[in-house]
């Protein structure tokens, strides 16, 4: 690894993207090179492995001369980023809440759940203007350099009798959302026309989607496209393996999992100074330090919804609260005929979103793993504890009622279809001013520069994973300011704009999305799963399967056509993973404990948790044979 990483090009040994996944072997290196050379100081030290802290990776290693470590208490994208929509979108609610705001400013319109001056009104509707039509571009940049892993998706909204905005101003809106996104293209010289279709009723809507002919009280619709993203933690995992290979010996770029940074304090030296980081490693190894210490010019907290914890490991907490927290659940779902219905028809894989009154749902099909599916998402309530994520009986109820509405009787799932629940949280700024709920804080991202002894530290706030790129970018230029200021070095330019995220062995054959996953081989599930160890960084029985979505390789049919779990296909990604990273059996247990824990608490309002709930893995040693697919082909 040491002798590779002498050449600055960016090739791809398989040693390099096996260290990755090897924690332990991570952190002895780390021990290794800081005891060699005590005196080297990195260009900025993150906290947090998420879409946040990824970019900025990423941006770091784009310039060529610059170095950076990032570390991560858990597996990498680990949390919120794992956790969302998988929606790559500047955000057609944002447009609409910028308009309501502007309105709000100059009393065109009144809105008692909003107390802000007008002043503020503005701002917030300034904001989130800027962050759809730059949301435009990193949609763009995201589906053109990140190897499929982000591709578009038409999306049709829905306009109901009790929705926020009348049908004429949905329309405006969502033609205005798309004249950025052809004024975007023409800007890189890719001519784009439109690609809206407006559906004046609900019989001009059925035409185009028979799946709903029973399509409740909607007053019509429009359809436009935007982006999303196969699998969200992928994203994050491409981000960051992309920075690494970047990296080289005089200007390394290391990223860390299962390690904390314990404190941090500034120590100045000479004219200028560095930040004495601890880091605590979070995996058991009594042949290694239980803790490291490294040097940093600067520190970027891209901890997420823990960036106010993170940000008070020095002597001195301040102890100030920068976010509040929004919440959003997820369920997916599917069943034979849902499965063989979007397999044999394109324009059935389209995305519905009800323009609801209080929340917006997203309701969109993905394939992945062989097996088509419905996401069900909802945004927007308050919560507290960021530790505590729990999705809730009523929002599931309210995510199937939402669905359910606007699909006919075949098209329609319920609490039996549910063969994944997730929820996720999101830090939004809480520095606003006035009273406001959390759907109408503002989603522009904020990066919060604060000084520490006579060190910076930046914390980034509300990053969505559509601007994931932008943020970082805004964030190495900040360091790059302050080390020009420090007179450090001079950072070379970004190139992340146009820079393809460099792929890996084996990335085309294991692809998510693939029309030709073979579903029910076991030869290939076990192939996967190494490749997943050896490349994309699994290293959690739990991770893997929840945050990677492995879990859809379970899904089959029984014979009415339900969906059901093939408890035998977990055994086989256990067994796997516990041969690759040489688990003995009390680890072996405990990965499949940590799993079953957290899915049958998620699918706790479900009926499929309960045959994970009464599950115990076949042995360690026993091969888990072929066995007949039982339903998807």
């Amino acid at each position: 690894m040491r002798q590779a990483r002498e050449s600055s090009s960016p090739t791809r040994p398989d040693s390099w993207t096996f260290a990755m996944s090897d924690v332990v072997r991570q952190y002895r290196q780390l021990a290794e090179e800081q005891a060699a050379n005590p005196g080297f100081i990195y260009d900025t030290l993150i906290i947090g492995g998420g879409a946040a802290g990824a970019g900025v990776l990423r941006d770091m290693a784009s310039r060529g001369n610059a170095s950076a470590v990032l570390v991560d208490r858990g597996p990498f994208g680990g949390e919120t980023s794992s956790k969302t929509g998988k929606a790559i979108h500047p955000g057609i609610r944002y447009l609409r809440m910028a308009f309501h705001r502007a309105l709000l400013a100059f009393h065109l319109r009144k809105d008692p759940k909003i107390k802000q001056t007008s002043a503020q009104n503005l701002r917030g509707a300034w904001l989130d203007l800027q962050l759809v039509w730059y949301g435009t571009r990193e949609r763009k940049i995201l589906i053109e350099t990140s190897g499929n892993t982000v591709e578009e998706i038409p999306n049709i909204v829905f306009v109901l009798p009790d929705s926020p905005e009348k049908k004429w101003a949905v329309f405006f809106g969502i033609s205005l959302y798309d004249v950025f996104t052809t004024l975007w293209a023409w800007c890189s010289f890719v001519p784009r026309f439109s690609r809206v279709k407006l559906f004046r009723n609900k019989k001009a809507l059925h035409r185009e989607l028979p799946n709903l002919e029973k399509a409740g009280e909607v007053l019509g619709g429009i359809l436009y496209w935007d982006g999303k993203a196969n699998n969200d933690k992928i994203l994050v995992l491409k981000a960051i393996r992309d920075a690494y290979f970047r990296g080289s010996a005089a200007h390394p770029i290391r990223a860390m999992s299962h390690v904390e940074v314990e404190n941090y304090e500034w120590r100045q030296d000479g004219a200028t100074g560095y930040f004495l980081v601890t880091l605590a490693r979070r995996f058991e190894d009594d042949g290694l330090p239980e803790k490291v210490t490294v040097k940093a010019h600067t520190l970027t907290n891209a901890a997420g919804p823990w960036v106010d914890q993170a940000r008070n490991r020095t002597a001195r907490s301040d102890e100030k609260k920068s976010v509040v927290y929004s919440r959003g659940s997820h369920l997916e779902a599917t069943n034979r005929f849902i499965h063989e219905s979007l397999s044999a028809d394109p324009r059935l894989q389209v995305g519905l979103v009800p323009l609801n009154a209080e929340r917006q749902h997203y309701l969109r099909p993905f394939h992945q793993h062989g097996v088509w599916y419905i996401q069900c998402t909802t945004t927007d309530r308050a919560h507290s504890d960021p530790d505590l994520v729990v999705p809730l009986e009523d929002e599931i109820e309210e995510l199937l009622h939402s669905y359910n509405a606007l699909v006919d009787d075949r098209w329609k799932i319920t609490r039996r279809d549910i063969f994944n629940v997730f929820c996720g949280i999101r830090p939004l700024a809480s520095g606003d001013g006035g009273e406001i709920a959390v759907k109408d804080i503002s989603r522009m991202f904020r990066i919060n520069k604060r000084a520490c002894g006579g060190g910076v530290v930046y914390d980034m706030v509300n990053i969505k994973l559509t601007e994931f790129r932008w943020a970082g970018r805004a964030v190495a230029e900040l360091i790059a300011g302050e080390l020009r200021k420090q007179n450090v070095k001079r950072l070379g330019m970004s190139t992340t704009r146009r820079l393809p995220f460099l792929a890996v062995p084996g990335e085309e054959r294991f692809a998510l999305g693939r029309a030709d996953h073979p579903r029910g081989d076991r030869d290939f599930l076990r192939e996967k799963v190494a490749h997943y160890v050896t490349h994309q960084m699994a290293s959690s029985y739990q991770d893997y399967l929840l945050n990677s979505g492995a879990i859809r390789d379970a899904v089959v049919f029984d014979e009415a056509g339900r969906c059901a779990l093939d408890l035998d296909v977990l055994d086989l990604v256990l067994e796997e993973m516990a041969t690759l990273l040489h688990w003995d059996h009390r680890r072996r247990q405990a990965e499949w404990e940590a799993f079953q824990e957290v899915y049958c608490r998620n699918m706790a309002y479900t009926d499929l948790g309960e045959g994970v709930r009464n599950h115990e893995p076949a042995p360690g040693s026993l091969r888990v044979q072929h066995a007949n697919a039982s339903g998807i082909e």
